[in-house]
């Protein structure tokens, strides 16, 4: 896919969106894209958050789109048609500027395979130092083209703030539940509700301090295992998951899909089993991430019935992100969600004790899981709106 040429409004720069090219490796030639692509979303993370925390590198684009079982990826790049890495300074990972034009936005549609097989996944991204020059609006149209091509009928998109603008902010969009702000003027914003998409719901980000007040999660472990009771056993693992637990793990992250509250949206529950597991840890490993997790065995049953998950990426040693926390609907009730959280935090302490911040997201409409947050540390710092619409009903917004 390549479109025709285009001036910007600033200046002579001509630019095109093309096909990004697969490659091996994020330090092959071909890999020029991915590199670019990983400079883009750290520009933009800086420039839009202040930090370039969870900016996807190049090797984590080349491991995603290397084997696509369970979610097919679709990559397209602007580029400058006059330029090279070269000009555009330093690119990310190590990689060398060789080959290859200056990328200077990118948009990606995500499928997944098994579930919600309608819907695509889109996000776009310019680098600030190119935006009003309609790259955004083309890469929108361009991600919408590739949607609708392979035969999905609906589309999310995220959009994601730094901060969230108070209740009295004039341009202050409030999610249709009640839950989560966003300011109206956020570039990402105005492109997809100019594009047809309707805002369906917020997610908060919340940040943890490191290190975490010791006493304070002494004290919520000591409450939970009160309340838990002495039918669950903790295990503890680090970067894997031993095989005999695979299936209940699975089960487990299939119940979060369950039961995560998602208001306006229409989704159905993902099917995880325990070779989709197995996928996951295999691909984690493929880019150095590292991970630790705890669950709770409910030992009259022999049943995992909560587990929690810290991810860590060695290079990035700032932060680390929380990934899924759930609890069986049975065994609810009994403060194993914060029993889990904390054992997890204290084990995170022992293994990175330079790690700063841990990041973790919930939606606005998730009560539950956001107290247990706040009492654990954690504050506010931005979220994302996502917002939903049909493909046919999309309108073009660069042509």
């Amino acid at each position: 896919m390549a479109s025709a040429p285009r001036s910007g409004h600033r200046g002579v720069m001509h630019w095109r969106i093309v096909e990004a090219p697969h490659a091996d490796g994020p330090d092959h030639p071909d890999a020029w894209a991915y590199r670019g692509i990983a400079e883009v979303e750290r520009a933009v993370s800086l420039a839009d958050r202040g930090l370039a925390d969870g900016a996807p590198t190049a090797r984590e684009i080349t491991v995603a789109m290397a084997d696509q079982t369970y979610r097919r990826r679709h990559r397209l790049v602007a580029v400058d048609d006059g330029a090279t890495p070269a000009d555009g300074g330093t690119l990310p990972d190590g990689g060398t500027p060789a080959g290859g034009p200056r990328v200077l936005g990118h948009g990606v549609v995500g499928c997944d395979l098994l579930d919600n097989v309608d819907v695509a996944d889109v996000h776009v991204a310019v680098h600030p130092d190119h935006r009003g020059r309609g790259i955004g609006a083309a890469l929108v149209d361009a991600v919408v083209d590739r949607s609708r091509a392979v035969g999905r009928s609906r589309l999310l998109v995220e959009v994601e703030f730094a901060v969230e603008p108070p209740a009295d902010a004039p341009d202050a969009v409030v999610a249709p539940t009640g839950n989560g702000r966003i300011s109206a003027g956020l570039p990402g914003l105005r492109l997809a509700r100019a594009a047809g998409l309707d805002l369906k719901m917020i997610a908060r980000r919340s940040v943890l301090d490191l290190p975490a007040d010791a006493d304070v999660v002494a004290r919520l472990e000591h409450e939970a295992r009160a309340a838990a009771g002495s039918d669950y056993r903790l295990h503890v693992w680090e970067d894997d998951i031993p095989d005999r637990w695979l299936a209940g793990y699975a089960a487990l992250i299939e119940r979060l899909t369950i039961d995560e509250p998602n208001p306006g949206l229409d989704l159905e529950p993902e099917y995880w089993d325990a070779a989709r597991l197995r996928y996951e840890i295999e691909q984690a490993r493929a880019v150095g991430s590292r991970f630790v997790t705890t669950c709770a065995e409910h030992e009259p049953t022999g049943e995992l019935v909560a587990a929690t998950l810290l991810d860590h990426d060695p290079q990035h040693p700032a932060y680390s992100d929380q990934q899924t926390t759930v609890v069986m609907p049975e065994h609810r009730g009994r403060r194993l969600g914060m029993l889990v959280k904390c054992a997890n935090l204290r084990e995170h302490a022992r293994r990175w004790p330079d790690a700063e911040r841990i990041w973790t997201w919930n939606n606005e409409d998730n009560p539950h899981m956001l107290a247990i947050n706040v009492a654990m540390g954690f504050r506010p710092a931005g979220g994302s709106a996502v917002l939903e619409g049909d493909v046919a009903a999309v309108g073009p917004l660069s042509r």
